[in-house]
Order: C-alpha cells, then structure tokens, then sequence
C-alpha cells in the first residue's frame, strides 16, 4: 500500500484553490446509470457495467491460509446477504494484506452483515487484525478493450465533485488515447459520491512513484478537482 501524508496537505489546500477560483460545476446530467451517453464516444469505456454496486475489502490478517480457510467457510453466509466475491487479492508490497473485491446485490443486507458482532468476531478467529478498510462503491465506467498491463493496482481518492472529475479523465482520454495504463473500472462512493476508486492495471512497478513527480500529471488531478492523495495496492491475484 502506498501512502504519502506529507504532500496531502499542501495536495487539498492547492486543489481548494484552483476549484474556487475556477468556478466550475459538475454537469449533474453526467453518468446516467446504465445508458451511453456523448462523453463517452472516443474512449474506450462504456456505461453498461457488468457489476453495478461492490464492495472493496482490505485488511491486515496474520496467516492467510487461516485467513482464506475461514474466508472460504462463510461463502454461504455471505451470499445470504448478497455479496458475492468476485476476486481475492494479496498485496504485493505488504503480504500481510488480503484484499477482497466483491459484488453486492443487497446493499442494506450486505452493510448488516460487515458491521455485525458475529462477523467481528469470526474475523479475530480468522487472525484478521485492527479495523477493515471498506470502499462501498458504484461502478460508473468499465474499459471495452483487453487489459494486457502485467500489474494489477487499486486506487482511491477524493475529489471535489465526481461529475467534474470523470468529465475531466474522459476529456484527457479523447486528447490522448494512447498511454501507459489501462482502467478496468472506475467506481463512485456510494455513500460518499466525493469518493472515486479505480482498478487499473501497469507494466512499471513504479509507475505510480513518477507520476508523484510528474508536474503536468499532477496539474492535470488539481485541476479535475482531487482533493486527497490516493491510497493504493498493488494486487497479487489468488485462487478464490
């Protein structure tokens, strides 16, 4: 997981800056749920989303063959309450991380059972350690072409308004189709629609290192409203 709080502060004070001197809007007729629309053409997303509501999981587990076993058990229970585990992942950096991506057919059931005593206490037997981190989302776009990237990464962050943002990441699309990663998914909080995570894939290990460092990529996030440094995982993929 990569994490950078030093430059966050000075990241949203910059980005608060340039959004209210720039006095733009989100376009609140942007991204109807399951319909094309013009923002799209030219770009290699569409609005027809396989999974429409997820549930992104990451926690610090002690064992992970104690923690899968007991993953593996409670699969019908899960299902019960309509989430569904559609990819299991380890994380590159930090083996200490399992991560889940899962798709949710019952929001409110779903949201019972991760908050319940019986879940929290299953996890301690699990080895689960400390609190989950949990990104409910809405997927928004998902790319039409084959991802090919070698390295599989999951990325959030905060913007201002996410209409302004997407407007702004299908706009740099249309400018310059050819570049070096790939979005399989880009997902909206459901509870929280500042909220903006991708699954996204890289040939270069570091590549999420140079664009830290990257003046223009950098402009080119302040200006579409982001407002937080991003909280990224490199994901292994494992047997599910």
């Amino acid at each position: 997981m990569i994490r950078n709080w030093k430059f966050t502060f000075a990241f949203c004070l910059l980005a608060a800056f340039i959004t209210g001197c720039s006095g733009e809007k989100g376009n609140d007729e942007t991204g109807t749920d399951g319909a094309e629309d013009e923002t799209t053409v030219g770009t290699p997303f569409t609005r027809m989303v396989v999974h429409d509501t997820c549930l992104f999981i990451a926690h610090t587990i002690k064992d992970y063959d104690v923690w899968k076993a007991s993953f593996d058990l409670a699969q019908p229970v899960r299902e019960k309450h309509g989430i569904k585990a559609l990819n299991v992942y380890r994380e590159k950096n930090d083996s200490s991380l399992a991560l889940v991506y899962t798709e949710v057919q019952h929001l409110k059931k779903a949201k019972d059972y991760i908050t319940s005593p019986n879940l929290q206490s299953s996890m301690s037997n699990a080895g689960v350690v400390g609190a989950m981190d949990l990104y409910w989302m809405s997927n928004k776009l998902q790319y039409t072409e084959e991802v090919s990237d070698s390295i599989m990464m999951f990325m959030s962050f905060k913007v201002i308004n996410y209409d302004r943002w997407e407007n702004a990441f299908l706009q740099d699309y249309k400018d310059e189709p050819n570049r070096d990663f790939q979005v399989a998914n880009v997902m909206r909080g459901v509870e929280d629609d500042g909220q903006v995570s991708m699954i996204f894939a890289v040939n270069d290990p570091d590549y999420v290192k140079k664009m830290e460092k990257d003046n223009v990529f950098r402009a080119k996030m302040l200006a579409a409203g982001v407002i937080s440094y991003p909280v990224t995982y490199k994901l292994v993929s494992m047997p599910i």
